[in-house]
């Protein structure tokens, strides 16, 4: 049904392949992350939760206001060497390793909520739930942007480091927001 090296047919597979194995690694990540977390007392949970809050706050302040805080990150491509596998191969892994978001770079402080939650969440559904929304969303972007460019007959990736400022202080205002809202929550 697929060709191996490219073909009309092989992008329809790879767009599908590509976000799904994204999700199922969030999924994955998120639930053992999730049921890691039930393993801690509620009070450890609060109580991190609660610092967390403030520093996400302070953080997403101070990208606010112009510090940009580079994120800890493997800041790195993923390995050209799989696009040898086939292209079906090549968006399984390249999937998984987005979909997990730690293998490869991270462009936001924000992106560190999503771990964090699925952990303090103490609980495997939730902790999925998170985690495989973040999946998705990274895994399904790609095919949009492909899509978007094919389409408009120019380059989508440029017009969205163009706009790398405004993705930035959206990300440092939904920090502050979500620092707000889990302070709210445990009761800080």
């Amino acid at each position: 049904m697929y060709r191996n090296q490219g073909g009309e047919r092989s992008w329809i597979g790879k767009a599908v392949v590509y976000p799904v194995s994204s999700a199922l690694a969030g999924l994955t990540a998120g639930t053992l992350l999730g049921a890691a977390g039930n393993l801690l007392p509620l009070d450890l949970r609060l109580a991190a939760g609660s610092v967390l809050a403030v520093a996400a706050v302070a953080a997403g302040a101070f990208e606010l206001f112009g510090r940009r805080i580079r994120p800890p990150q493997l800041d790195c491509e993923t390995p050209q060497r799989w696009m040898h596998n086939g292209p079906l191969w090549w968006a399984i892994q390249n999937g998984v390793a987005l979909g997990l978001g730690a293998t490869s770079r991270i462009g936001f402080l924000l992106w560190y909520v999503v771990p964090i939650g699925a952990l303090l969440s103490g609980s495997p559904a939730l902790g999925a739930a998170i985690y495989g929304t973040y999946g998705l969303v990274r895994g399904a972007a790609a095919p949009v942007i492909l899509l978007g460019t094919w389409r408009l007959k120019g380059d989508v990736s440029d017009w969205l480091v163009m706009h790398r400022e405004a993705a930035q202080n959206s990300a440092a205002v939904v920090m502050v927001l979500t620092g707000v809202a889990v302070a709210i929550v445990v009761g800080f």
